[in-house]
């Protein structure tokens, strides 16, 4: 019985980490998923603020991978993740503590 209640939280643990720290699901952060690559920065820069713009948020991109959302700063970061059918190209703005 221990050894089953072992693996589950085990199971648990792993999916907590995979989520929040591996896929940027984590607390303060705005995460973007979209079905298109994007070869270059700005092409990718003006998707996102598109989708913040369709979202209602107001903000404000200061340049060099800075935003600032709804009055606090996040930093873009991208990252490439598995889907259904093929891979995904993520986005995250990583919340931050300082403003720039």
């Amino acid at each position: 019985m221990f050894d089953l209640l072992l693996a589950v939280g085990v199971c648990l643990v792993g999916y907590w980490f995979y989520f929040v720290f591996l896929l940027g699901f984590k607390q303060g952060n705005i995460v973007m998923t979209f079905n298109e690559r994007f070869i270059h920065h700005e092409d990718h820069i003006q998707a996102v603020k598109r989708r913040l713009k369709d979202d209602g948020r107001h903000f404000e991109y200061l340049g060099d991978r800075k935003f600032i959302v709804d009055g606090k700063p996040y930093l873009f970061m991208e990252r490439t993740v598995p889907g259904d059918f093929g891979p995904l190209q993520q986005t995250i703005l990583k919340g931050q503590r300082k403003a720039f």
